[in-house]
């Protein structure tokens, strides 16, 4: 017997590939920045700091799936052969696929709202309020690149200053 409805669990199912297609997103992003823009540092940051974040995100949905007891149906993440003209094009990427992943997560609460099951409402406001430090960290990213005016090489040596996901990456956040 699951405790989720088939509605409920379709949308989980959403927001779980959206969780992986964001760690494609990044990979493919820190490949580009490492490469051709040659920001070793930045990606030594933003790898474990970010593209590392999303299956830890998909892992908390399929948990909670599972705790609900019903199975996790992962879809296919989408093939990523970006070629960005600056990293301001990825974080702005980045900061819009966060902001949409938030909005999925508020799906997820009204069709729970709709199916009146309140343990997913509560998981999808706790899943969203997980979001914030990383929404927080990508409008960071966004702001400082402008405030950069294009100078890669300085927002590289920089990176760390204003990487303040700490406490989040080390998983201290979700628990």
């Amino acid at each position: 017997m699951s405790l989720l409805s088939e509605s409920v669990n379709r949308k989980l199912d959403e927001l779980l590939t959206a969780c992986f297609a964001g760690n494609r997103l990044c990979d493919r992003a820190m490949s580009v920045l490492d490469v051709k823009f040659v920001m070793n540092k930045t990606v030594s940051i933003l790898h474990p700091g970010i593209a590392h974040l999303f299956p830890k995100l998909g892992d908390v949905v399929s948990e909670f799936q599972s705790d609900r007891n019903q199975m996790s149906i992962y879809g296919i993440t989408p093939f990523d052969a970006t070629d960005y003209n600056s990293p301001q094009e990825f974080f702005e990427k980045l900061l819009y696929f966060v902001e949409d992943l938030e909005a999925l997560a508020y799906d997820v609460k009204q069709v729970a709202i709709d199916e009146n099951d309140h343990a997913t409402v509560t998981f999808a406001d706790d899943f969203v309020e997980t979001l914030i430090p990383l929404t927080k960290q990508c409008l960071l990213l966004v702001d400082k690149g402008n405030a950069y005016k294009g100078d890669w090489m300085r927002f590289d040596h920089d990176i760390d200053d204003f990487f303040v996901l700490g406490d989040f990456v080390n998983g201290e956040w979700g628990d």
